[in-house]
């Protein structure tokens, strides 16, 4: 079988989130019908972002699958948005991180998959979307995280019961209290680390303009007044992660911006396993093509699928 790479990896990752080439698109056309005005807006490079969490909750819930040790499966979306992204400045949608989760095979293995949104206009949206499904699995928090946390950490912490956890804040409302409780549970996790944005903040802070309170609330301590550029920042929450969760295996994967000269981070954080864990080779797969690629490659590749240019040296010709 010829090794899919590159630009084919990538269009094979955007076909599954757009919402006119997803094999899931006649349910979408219906959900992106209820309150069609609302959705959330997102730079070209969050695509790369939900190809991730597409491509890792397959491969760990096919893994969990095949295990009986587990008696109970628990999915958590702690910032779920509206369940529709917009591409800015595009007419360009795809589905958000709630429908990449829910509408997959893979949601009848859970026993819940909690949602959880603050804004009053897309948590309301959010749940009428999810109604449409008809799966009596989805819970819908239309409250802030943290209000939600504990009862979720209630379940999610049982004896013998496996959690998958995707927190997506915008930046920094994501604090260091509750990462240190979601790492004592048996979970696999996804968090989007603002490194830019951070790092920026961490400026502010250095030349007097900032307190450093939320950056405080994010690290849990002071550690990040050591980072001395961004990548320096990113190994420092690393290394904060180890000291809760010892031994546990941690991939990052960068996501950059052509344009604007930005990046995060994402941390893929498991548990350490008796088979040395192996099927991270399939995460390692998924951080070499993502790390190859930024906002340029996603709006030439939306480019192709949605047939504005029929190949790709078009493509090139016009955005490079």
């Amino acid at each position: 079988m010829k090794r899919v790479t590159g630009m084919d990896w990538l269009m094979k990752g955007m076909k599954a989130l757009e919402i006119t080439n997803s094999q899931f698109k006649e349910e979408i056309s219906h959900i992106q019908a209820i309150n069609p005005d609302v959705y959330n807006e997102f730079g070209a490079w969050t695509p790369l972002k939900l190809i991730l969490l597409n491509y890792v909750f397959h491969v760990c819930s096919t893994i969990i699958n095949r295990t009986t040790i587990f008696k109970h499966k628990y999915y958590v979306d702690l910032f779920a948005g509206s369940g529709i992204n917009k591409i800015k400045g595009k007419d360009d949608f795809i589905i958000g991180s709630p429908l990449i989760t829910s509408l997959s095979a893979h949601s009848v293995l859970y026993d819940k998959m909690f949602f959880c949104e603050k804004d009053p206009a897309f948590s309301e949206t959010l749940n009428l979307r999810l109604d449409f499904l008809k799966k009596n699995n989805l819970v819908i928090h239309r409250k802030e995280y943290a209000s939600c946390l504990g009862e979720i950490l209630e379940c999610v912490n049982q004896r013998d019961t496996y959690s998958f956890f995707f927190i997506d804040p915008n930046c920094m409302e994501f604090k260091w209290e509750h990462m240190r409780e979601i790492l004592k549970s048996r979970s696999d996790i996804i968090f989007n680390f603002m490194s830019s944005l951070i790092y920026r903040d961490i400026g502010l802070f250095k030349s007097g303009k900032g307190k450093g309170k939320e950056l405080i609330d994010l690290f849990g301590d002071d550690s990040w007044k050591q980072a001395n550029n961004v990548d320096e920042l990113v190994e420092i929450y690393k290394v904060n992660i180890l000291k809760q969760r010892k031994d546990a295996p941690i991939r990052t994967i960068r996501i950059h911006s052509g344009r604007f000269n930005f990046c995060y981070h994402l941390f893929f954080i498991t548990n350490k396993t008796s088979g040395e864990n192996k099927w991270l080779q399939a995460i390692d797969k998924a951080k070499s093509e993502i790390e190859t690629q930024s906002d340029k490659a996603v709006m030439m590749a939306f480019d192709l699928i949605k047939k504005r240019q029929l190949d790709l040296f078009s493509v090139l010709k016009q955005h490079i």
